[in-house]
């Protein structure tokens, strides 16, 4: 199917963490929401206003206000129960983890020092020293310790529970030494504790109405489903520290009236515009547009245990049926890459070039119909715009069937 050009996984992910890890200059502060979650599902764009926040040095002070997608009552500080893009975003912010990604999707390390392991089974993990929470309290092993065992907790409802469970053993070696004993051997640990749900909390932390981490902001408000207010760490741990005085960040979940709002100069920065509003905002002299392919990706999805997707050749048919490169450039306005029916994005370097989709081919998916015995039937196809340009893709496929029909 058709990947849209956002923001979750792989390189675009990793630099922007990048990003926010090393403190951010307000252009900077642009790249890190786009990739840490903010960045649009629909077109990939982020869109800054103002020329004088794109100068080539970076300059400290200043502040802006920057609007995502989606936002909920649900919203929360909490690491462990982050779900939506305006989570991942304040989780960047507030808080660091072990390790990080770079640009080319390597790990480094970020709280640790190092990650080490004679056989990807037991492992040590020693922190850096000198690194303090927003409220003066000095990160220890302690914190890293309650950070990873919440996780196995089952009342705590951690996102990550499922891949935490194969941490047996998480003990304090140290003040600075962290053990970690596995299940089974796996070597890709470091990279597990990457992910956005692995931040580093303080030791006994309960309460998240606001966010106590290591991070290069200080949570100032947080109001769940309204807005998140972030000002500078003075004490941040990394040589560069933020530029930015302070951030507002909250959602329009409409996309014009989030269009409307950059335009007019009430927010510096938009999150997911959707294609057919780029061509707009490309002609203005005010705005600047930054398209990134992140990995995420919109399909078609069929089940497999229920009719008529338990036949194979209807799922062969639909294979045929979807026009990529007619989604690529009329539905999607040319912000997409053509994918082959698997999430592996190019931006990933686990990505296969060489594995090519399947050609539109209308005939082909007519006598794969007619096989399965489903020429001449109805069959309902769901879409919701929960995902980027679902609706507009599962328009063109129900035109097409119908034709084929």
């Amino acid at each position: 199917m058709t990947k849209t050009p956002t923001n979750w996984t792989g390189r675009d992910d990793a630099m922007v963490e990048h990003m926010i890890r090393r403190g951010a200059s307000r252009r900077d502060l642009l790249k890190m929401l786009m990739s840490s979650g903010v960045a649009a599902a629909a077109g990939g764009s982020l869109l800054l206003r103002a020329s004088a926040a794109v100068a080539a040095t970076p300059v400290s002070g200043g502040s802006l206000k920057a609007a995502g997608w989606s936002s909920s009552t649900a919203d929360t500080l909490d690491p462990a129960k982050a779900s939506l893009s305006t989570d991942y975003v304040r989780c960047c912010a507030f808080y660091n983890r072990l390790t990080f990604l770079d640009e080319a999707g390597q790990v480094q390390m970020e709280l640790a020092d190092a990650v080490s392991s004679d056989d990807a089974q037991s492992w040590e993990v020693k922190l850096k020293s000198g690194v303090t929470f927003h409220d003066g309290k000095a990160l220890s092993a302690d914190d890293v310790v309650y950070s990873l065992k919440r996780h196995l907790d089952e009342a705590v409802g951690s996102k990550v529970n499922s891949i935490a469970k194969q941490m047996t053993e998480i003990s304090k070696v140290d003040d600075l030494t962290v053990k970690i004993v596995l299940s089974a051997p796996n070597a890709d640990l470091p990279t597990i504790l990457a992910l956005h749900h692995f931040m580093i909390i303080a030791d006994g932390t309960t309460d998240f109405s606001k966010a106590n981490g290591t991070g290069a902001f200080i949570c100032e408000a947080f109001e769940p489903g309204v807005r998140s207010v972030a000002v500078k760490n003075p004490n941040y741990f990394k040589a560069e520290g933020p530029y930015l005085d302070s951030f507002e960040f909250f959602a329009i979940p409409d996309n014009n009236a989030r269009v409307n709002a950059l335009l007019s100069g009430d927010i510096q920065l938009a999150a997911s515009v959707n294609p057919r509003s780029m061509r707009m905002l490309e002609g203005q002299d005010s705005v600047m547009t930054s398209v990134t392919t992140a990995g995420n990706y919109t399909n078609l999805n069929i089940r497999l245990d229920l009719e008529p997707g338990a036949k194979a050749d209807f799922v062969e048919g639909m294979k045929y049926l979807v026009n990529r490169e007619m989604i690529q450039k009329s539905v999607l306005r040319g912000f997409a890459e053509i994918g082959n029916d698997q999430p592996v994005s190019a931006a990933n370097r686990y990505h296969n070039p060489n594995l090519a989709p399947r050609a539109f081919d209308p005939e082909k998916a007519k006598y794969h119909f007619e096989k399965a015995g489903l020429l001449g039937t109805e069959i309902p196809m769901v879409a919701s715009d929960a995902a980027s340009s679902s609706v507009d893709m599962a328009t063109w496929c129900n035109k097409r069937a119908a034709r084929s029909a």
